[in-house]
């Protein structure tokens, strides 16, 4: 994912978060539940920028916050945009950012398996305990270049494969994988 997406992201996603604590309203638009989620509807209370607190009960604040976190697309976002760091920590040698982008993979990993129990079999069979992250972990710790490069490569067959296995394989059309294609040449 691009840098430039990311930070977009943040800005937007900060930016809402400072007008809901200000209380600011659109102008001439009355607030009002989403018609996508007709649940909302039970709230005694009526809508406002404390989407949470403004919730009947507990059970109802928790459904929300699972609603939101989602299941493994936002995990996959942050999973992508580390994969990528990756590459560039690889491309410029810097084995002590891969080694933290790698770690910070796997906890995305778990947290995936955490959210989507039916995935955790291939998370882990595929990933974190075949020897595919210690693979590349012990690369990265090693510093060669060349076993890293060939390390993700793996990574990245790995990767397909469990989107096929995960039947959603279209991702593996992802700009992602075309970016992280080739690496420059060593030594430049």
């Amino acid at each position: 994912m691009k840098k430039w997406i990311v930070v977009t992201m943040v800005l937007a996603f900060s930016s809402a978060l400072l007008a809901a604590e200000s209380g600011v309203q659109t102008k001439g638009n009355p607030p009002r539940f989403p018609k996508a989620y007709k649940e909302l509807e039970t709230q005694t209370k009526p809508p406002s920028n404390n989407w949470l607190l403004d919730a009947n009960d507990d059970t109802e604040r928790f459904r929300r916050l699972q609603v939101v976190m989602s299941g493994t697309d936002i995990p996959m976002i942050e999973i992508a945009y580390r994969y990528e760091e990756l590459y560039t920590a690889i491309s410029k040698n810097n084995w002590d950012m891969g080694i933290y982008t790698w770690e910070k993979l796997r906890d995305r990993m778990n947290t995936s398996g955490m959210k989507r129990p039916a995935r955790t079999q291939n998370i882990e069979g595929m990933f974190l305990e075949s020897g595919v992250w210690k693979a590349m972990y012990d690369a990265l710790k090693s510093g060669d270049a060349e076993k890293v490069r060939s390390e993700f490569q793996t990574v990245t067959e790995i990767c397909i494969a469990c989107h096929v296995a995960e039947k959603v394989g279209f991702l593996n059309d992802s700009t992602v994988f075309s970016r992280t294609k080739k690496f420059p040449p060593l030594g430049k």
